[in-house]
């Protein structure tokens, strides 16, 4: 551990009458307010790396605070780590010039509900004793960097060191974020336990007849800090405690016995023999579903242990249809109100505890379903089996005529490749809008010259400034067909199929925007999707990953909701699109355009869906270069953080303890 020097007392930024309390060298306020103040002690400007350490309750769902810097050059924020375990850490260097910095605390938690244990700004010597213990390699290669005066380059490596542990590191990072329950402070009993819902479990043997996974399960149980639970045991008669005495029912008897005597309001808790929750399980899965008294069905995360060691974290998205239809993701760690199985009684016990039979019930809900950003279940570890859960059916997709727009300018190269590529596409049911940014290479004019020959493509000119987002605009305004699907001019369609299923999905009236997978010509991952937050803006997910690999939670190989795609490749319905007003030229003539097209279509109720059914292969800013996207990128990164400062650190499809700054899926800090 590192020494706490004396830098910096926290305090409340609420009111006057705060009174303070003074830990680990800190001194913080008990107000009820939504942030948190560091100040220095001097009041001086901070520079440096700071270390923040702290807690916040363990019932409900997890999210991120975020540390904001004000000082003379402006404002800036970043994100922290979701405490998913209690305890959540942020390693971070403070701008220069930085005189305030405050905690933002997340939505629905108060300061009640969360406790700073120390803010350190951290020397030399302690910032790398910290690396060293990462990674030693990466710790000698910052200081070196450091030493040889390339100071920005070793800033980036240690963010990168500190902002992120792999996956396969899960059980080393729980342990270290994990704490006890704090019964007297952030995890005292809640006064609405009084009237809160009754929770009947579930139990049913997995058909291995494991005397020692029933008790493990049971022991579980018994630690539950909430009061109001009942037991059904399928199959045996088994004691519980000693207060309780457990029911038991018989797997041929109808389903409705397991919620009879319930209020509709009350709250089933199905639980295979072995798997055993967490002490707060109950509690957590109380508050949350008492915030939200439309929502009927309700899922966790959920984790496994193999020979005494954490493994295979299930860290899954907000609600996502889509997903779950296409690779049912929600597990074991479910939970639903009396109410939404009503319909269900009079099926067999046997059939009602079968994991497909919940994924319907899922699949099928018309109402919210709420998602418990916590790891409230461990499975014993099992070898994924090869039979994989059935899909739920998705409906048809009736393909619709559509426009193809491709921005371009000179590099008759690649669009040349482009063109090629389209050909391949059955069937041929589209128009082709090329708009010609001012070529003036003879090659490039020739073949625009043949395209116009063609019947069903139009070349439109539009000389000026390269403006991504404006020359799109121009060309939707002229066309005619039910769906625009962008393309850029260094992409190559890969299948002969792959437009209808852009439209098809384009036309769903739950939907706004479709991206496709892009790969580069190496085959590696270019694109599965954006993360609103990642490397501080939005950025791609998994980039670089090998063309076999399925992506974590099985994302990348089935359709799935994301919050944003790119607009490379990106198909939406026009009428849509022009009800938004299309992209934003004046902000965004080149970068992030998409990710605000597909964020104002979320605002108007369409969701983004990206789906890998869709492959392109994509040369990357092939076309315009690299240094133009420098040259453009600081604007249009001003405009985004002020734009959509409210939702860009809180992405609902990617959970808020993976990491923001690696771009493989990697655990957060």
């Amino acid at each position: 551990m590192v020494s706490a020097p004396s830098a910096l007392q926290a305090v409340a930024a609420a009111a006057a009458n705060v009174s303070s309390l003074r830990v680990d060298g800190l001194a913080h306020g008990a107000a009820a307010s939504a942030q948190y103040e560091l100040t220095l002690r001097k009041g001086a400007p901070a520079e440096g790396w700071l270390w923040v350490r702290y807690r916040t309750t363990l019932y409900g769902s997890a999210g991120r605070p975020v540390i904001r810097f004000e000082g003379d050059a402006g404002e800036t924020e970043q994100p922290m780590s979701a405490a998913l375990f209690g305890i959540g850490e942020w390693i971070g260097r403070v701008p220069g010039r930085t005189r305030r910095i405050h905690i933002g605390l997340p939505a629905g938690c108060s300061t009640a509900h969360f406790s700073l244990l120390q803010g350190l700004m951290l020397s030399g010597s302690e910032l790398f004793a910290l690396a060293r213990n990462r990674s030693p390699a990466k710790a000698l290669l910052a200081a070196a960097l450091r030493l040889v005066g390339c100071r920005v380059a070793s800033d980036g490596l240690l963010m990168n060191l500190f902002g992120a542990t792999p996956l396969q590191r899960y059980h080393e990072w729980r342990v270290a974020n994990e704490r006890g329950l704090d019964v007297t402070g952030l995890e005292a009993r809640r006064d609405s336990w009084d009237r809160g819902p009754h929770i009947r479990v579930i139990l049913f043997e997995n058909g291995e007849g494991d005397d020692e996974a029933v008790k493990a399960t049971v022991a579980s149980l018994e630690r539950q800090v909430y009061p109001h639970w009942s037991l059904v045991f399928v199959g045996a008669d088994i004691a519980c405690g000693g207060e309780r005495r457990v029911v038991c029912v018989e797997r041929n008897a109808k389903a409705e016995v397991l919620w009879r005597g319930l209020d509709s309001s009350d709250i089933i808790l199905p639980i295979s023999a072995g798997d055993t929750i967490s002490d707060y399980a109950m509690a957590a899965l109380v508050e949350f579903a008492g915030t939200r008294p439309d929502h009927t069905l309700f899922y966790a995360d959920e984790d496994s242990i193999d020979a005494g060691r954490y493994v295979a974290p299930e860290l899954k998205p907000d609600w996502s249809p889509i997903f779950h239809r296409a690779s049912p993701f929600v597990g074991r760690a479910i939970y639903a109100r009396c109410r939404a199985l009503d319909a269900h009684g009079q099926l067999p016990l046997g059939e009602m505890l079968r994991p497909a039979t919940w994924d319907a019930l899922f699949a099928a809900s018309e109402r919210p379903v709420g998602h418990i950003r916590r790891v409230l279940l461990t499975k014993v570890w099992k070898e994924p089996s090869k039979e994989k859960r059935i899909a739920i059916a998705k409906p048809a997709l009736p393909a619709a005529t559509a426009t193809l727009i491709v921005p371009t300018r000179d590099r008759a190269d690649l669009m040349a490749a482009c063109l090629a590529s389209l050909e391949k596409t059955a069937p041929r049911d589209f128009d082709l809008l090329i708009v010609d940014n001012g070529s003036t290479e003879p090659a490039a004019r020739r073949l625009l010259d043949r395209a116009r020959a063609h019947p069903r493509v139009r070349v439109l000119s539009a000389e000026g400034p390269f403006n991504f987002s404006a020359l799109c605009n121009y060309a939707a305004e002229c066309a005619e067909s039910r769906v625009l699907v962008f393309l850029n001019n260094d992409t190559e369609v890969m299948r002969p199929d792959w437009l209808g299923e852009l439209t098809g999905l384009a036309m769903q009236p739950e939907i706004g925007a479709v991206g496709a997978k892009l790969v580069y010509p190496s085959g590696r991952l270019q694109h599965g999707g954006l993360v609103l937050g990642l490397g501080g803006y939005a950025a791609h997910i998994d980039i670089g990953a090998l063309p076999a690999y399925p992506g974590y939670l099985n994302r990348l190989a089935v359709p799935h909701e994301v919050s944003a795609v790119t607009g490379a490749c990106l198909a939406v319905e026009k009428r849509k699109f022009d009800a938004i007003g299309g992209f934003d030229a004046e902000r965004y003539p080149v970068e992030l355009g998409d990710v605000d097209l597909c964020l104002r279509l979320a605002k108007r109720g369409w969701k983004t869906v990206f789906t890998p059914d869709v492959v392109l292969k994509h040369k990357e800013s092939a076309s315009r270069g690299r240094s133009h996207v420098a040259k453009r990128y600081a604007a249009e990164r001003r405009h985004f953080l002020a734009g959509w400062k409210d939702v860009l650190f809180d992405d609902p499809f990617f959970h808020p303890a993976l990491s923001l700054t690696a771009r493989r899926t990697s655990l957060d800090h």
